[in-house]
């Protein structure tokens, strides 16, 4: 009995290690009208932290349990939930969610850091391979800080913006979009922060027809999987529903809690958002001395409301002002949904006592870094953006 349950335990080891080689005959899985993949990296302070005193640690493990629940409740139909999931110290494991609770499908090595593109090229590959469908969408949940150049270089000259943490590497969002090319997802949800400037989904323009995330910073608990997953999962999935059932979620909240932004942009509406404000921003308008621009963060800031600063552009150019209509018409295209609380972290005070809260007056779906001379191109490294070179170097 002994040697019996030794087999059998080697049997499946071997088998969950083997989840990504080609090499072997797979069974034939059969194709569902959807499915999504769930790309959980929380090789950080999210997958450490204690989630509302709870025993078990991390907002990772808190948010799987809503997706468990949203299982539960019949929220799939036939369609399929999978999680690469990197925990907080441990092995990454490709799992899926179903109404009987958690199955693990593969384990991955720790040589390789979830925020390569080798990772998470082949992640993808098996998550085809295993889940196969009409029709699919990818979830990407860990943190995220837009287009900043922070993040790893795996090759010359692709800078560095990104999103993801597995410890101390991220990913650039260069990176990310050769990743996604051609890789057969209909939407993008991001499930972090500061992830729908207009850089970054420009970027991204060609990866996905739709993108969903928050100019701002999401609350550590992010997505209300379980209120958002019946939109997300349906075979013609509704993207404005989810980012309104994230948005309605943390509106209905009180004090430092009630904080969101949500947005769902187009991306085929792209090119021609950017064709008419590289319109605009070729007349070399200037902005007002006393322009106070609509921040999305309390204090070094790179992310500024879009239109806010296109009109302020416009207040004092004739030329600009009649270019902005168009700019405008452009925008409301590209950005299907938009959300906003009164107040991002309104009344919290930071470890040294700084008021955080940010007060929004103006949201329009999409941020953007504020250029106002040409020597601040290369900040954090701009100018190595898609953006920059189509459309912002038009300023000078």
């Amino acid at each position: 009995m002994l040697k019996l349950r030794y087999v059998a335990v080697l049997v499946a080891m071997l088998a969950l290690a083997a989840c990504g080689r080609r090499d072997e005959p797979q069974p034939a899985t059969p194709e569902v009208g959807r499915a999504v993949l769930v790309y959980m990296v929380a090789n950080n302070n999210l997958g450490s932290s204690k989630v509302d005193g709870s025993s078990i640690a991390g907002f990772d493990n808190a948010d799987i349990r809503e997706m468990e629940q949203a299982a539960r409740a019949g929220a799939f139909g036939k369609n399929r939930l999978l999680i690469y999931h990197h925990p907080y110290g441990g092995v990454p494991e490709l799992k899926e969610v179903t109404s009987g609770g958690l199955k693990v499908i593969c384990s991955y090595d720790t040589q390789e850091n979830s925020c390569t593109s080798t990772r998470m090229n082949r992640v993808i590959a098996d998550f085809h391979r295993l889940a196969p469908s009409r029709k699919s969408g990818i979830i990407f949940w860990s943190h995220g800080t837009g287009w900043l150049q922070t993040g790893l270089k795996e090759q010359p000259s692709v800078s560095a913006k990104w999103f993801g943490l597995d410890g101390s590497t991220k990913m650039n969002i260069t990176t990310l979009a050769s990743v996604l090319d051609k890789k057969g997802f209909d939407y993008i949800y991001f499930d972090c922060c500061h992830m729908t400037t207009v850089e970054v989904a420009y970027e991204l323009r060609n990866a996905a027809e739709t993108i969903v995330g928050s100019v701002s910073e999401l609350p550590s608990l992010g997505m209300p999987y379980h209120l958002t997953l019946p939109f997300l999962m349906a075979d013609e999935a509704d993207l404005e529903g989810a980012a309104n059932a994230t948005f309605s979620h943390y509106n209905a909240l009180t004090g430092e809690d009630r904080t969101c932004t949500m947005s769902v942009i187009r991306t085929d509406r792209l090119p021609a958002l950017a064709a008419a404000i590289k319109a605009l921003y070729g007349v070399k308008p200037t902005l007002p001395r006393d322009y106070a621009p609509q921040k999305f963060i309390k204090y070094e800031c790179y992310y500024y409301d879009l239109e806010h600063y296109l009109r302020a552009l416009a207040s004092e150019s004739p030329q600009a002002a009649a270019l902005l209509p168009a700019a405008l018409s452009a925008l409301r295209e590209a950005v299907t949904y938009k959300g906003a609380t009164p107040y991002l972290w309104q009344g919290y005070y930071d470890y040294w006592g700084r008021l955080c809260e940010v007060k929004i007056d103006a949201h329009c779906g999409l941020s953007t870094f504020i250029l106002q001379y040409a020597s601040d191109a290369p900040t954090r490294g701009y100018n190595e953006l898609s953006w920059y070179t189509d459309v912002a170097s038009s300023l000078f």
